[in-house]
């Protein structure tokens, strides 16, 4: 199995690994800790969206942040290792859907200074019924897809540490809705650059250490080769195959434009910036960040299956699911070098984090502007108790996030997984705001 057969597998993390892992949920704290006192959020606005004047860098990596999630360490390399390369060609989308979101969606909700993306389909339709019913849809595949990411960490917790799955859910689940709720965005913002460079570590090491065990990354391609993992430019139009090149470049613009150009979480994000030029930069930076963390992804994803290819631990029963597969390789091949198991796991731990932090805030803004504030009751209290409720809001979605965390622990698949829960509703919301921005003659009514 590997290059090394004789390496026995460790059953925990060290001292050092705590360490490592510690340092990152503690300086997460500490940042929403410190936004909540010394940065003080006076209003909604500065609550939500960071009094718009929010830094270009450390807002396009935390846009980068917000997405790529554990499944990109997980799901991406599991994925390459029992079905291939192919969904990596979906980058190629990059090229046309970010610069359709920078200079089109962009401008058009930037200029409406937005704090909720739905906000603009009343503007639009002069209807608050079709801003109701987006914001319950983006409210639901939200929830859905927080409950994939807090339980995606659990997986590598109990594989290198045993830690019970419940364990890892539960605290990761507190500690990202404690410091967004305290924090705003301000403090996912800042986590997110903190998390981004702990996740690039994670995968440069996986990288690094498992090619270093085969003789190199030329040999990780080759044997990927070899096994047909490598598999691009495929134009087969059958609709049933699992991936091809023109399914993942036509599902990838769509995909790519519907994230990060008409989802809150986008919005929010590029909203909060100081000038138009930043805001679009802040989606153009994106192209070569997105790009070169999904590849690192993929590379991982073949050195990890180059090292088992002739011994699959699914098929021998050292894994009972394929996503442990990453961190089944970690523990058997990083633990004989102090805290690079814990920086595996922090860099897991950190992507949950970043993606976690940001919905939850996500959630927050839409459900406080799309209804509480719609309600005289609420719109007539002082900026304090309007910023304390949506605070309220912040921790109330944190607390039903772990109870999701548990439902999707019985799914199998996190990239199948969250395939289907995103485009199942990620695609109609596109599709309502493609309409709004591309057909001038739609309006509400059915008939005139």
């Amino acid at each position: 199995m590997g290059a090394d057969d004789s390496v026995a597998v460790s059953t925990g993390m060290s001292a050092v690994d705590y360490v490592v892992l510690i340092g990152l949920l503690g300086g997460s704290l500490f940042i929403g800790v410190y936004h909540a006192i010394f940065r003080k959020q006076k209003s909604t606005a500065d609550y939500l969206v960071g009094g718009r004047s929010m830094p270009l860098l450390p807002t396009a990596i935390s846009l980068l942040a917000s997405y790529i999630s554990a499944i990109l360490i997980l799901g991406v390399p599991a994925e390459f290792s029992y079905h291939g390369s192919a969904l990596w060609e979906a980058m190629y989308s990059n090229i046309i859907a970010f610069p359709l979101v920078a200079y089109i969606f962009v401008p058009t909700f930037y200029r409406l200074k937005l704090t909720s993306a739905y906000e603009y389909l009343e503007l639009r339709f002069d209807n608050y019924l079709i801003r109701l019913l987006a914001s319950l849809t983006f409210a639901m595949q939200s929830m859905l897809y927080l409950g994939v990411v807090v339980f995606a960490p659990s997986i590598a917790l109990h594989t290198v540490s045993g830690f019970p799955y419940w364990v890892s859910m539960v605290s990761i689940g507190l500690i990202g809705t404690f410091y967004t709720a305290i924090g705003g965005l301000r403090a996912v913002v800042w986590t997110d650059v903190l998390q981004g460079v702990l996740m690039l570590g994670g995968l440069v090491a996986i990288i690094a250490i498992g090619a270093f065990r085969i003789g190199g990354l030329s040999e990780a391609f080759r044997i990927s080769g070899e096994h047909g993992r490598l598999d691009f430019l495929n134009f087969d139009p059958n609709p049933f195959l699992r991936h091809t090149t023109l399914i993942c470049v036509i599902g990838g613009i769509f995909n790519t434009t519907a994230t990060f150009g008409c989802h809150q979480t986008s919005v929010q994000r590029y909203c909060s910036t100081s000038t138009l030029k930043s805001a679009v930069w802040t989606m153009l930076l994106n192209i070569p960040l997105l790009t070169l963390m999904v590849s690192l992804g993929w590379i991982a994803g073949a050195v990890v299956f180059a090292n088992y290819a002739e011994c699959d631990p699914v098929l021998t029963g050292h894994i009972k699911n394929k996503d442990a597969i990453v961190p089944y390789f970690v523990l058997r091949y990083f633990s004989g070098t102090p805290g690079l198991v814990g920086l595996f796991v922090a860099s897991l731990v950190s992507a949950s984090l970043s993606s976690v932090s940001s919905l939850l805030n996500s959630m927050a803004a839409v459900v406080w502007q799309d209804f509480f504030s719609q309600l005289s009751y609420f719109s007539k209290k002082d900026e304090q108790a309007q910023l304390n409720i949506t605070k309220a809001l912040g921790f109330t979605f944190g607390f039903m996030m772990i109870g999701l965390g548990f439902l999707v622990s019985n799914m199998s698949g996190l990239i199948q997984t969250t395939f289907t829960l995103v485009g199942a509703i990620q695609g109609p919301l596109l599709g309502v705001f493609l309409i709004a921005l591309f057909v001038p003659w739609a309006n509400k009514y059915v008939y005139k």
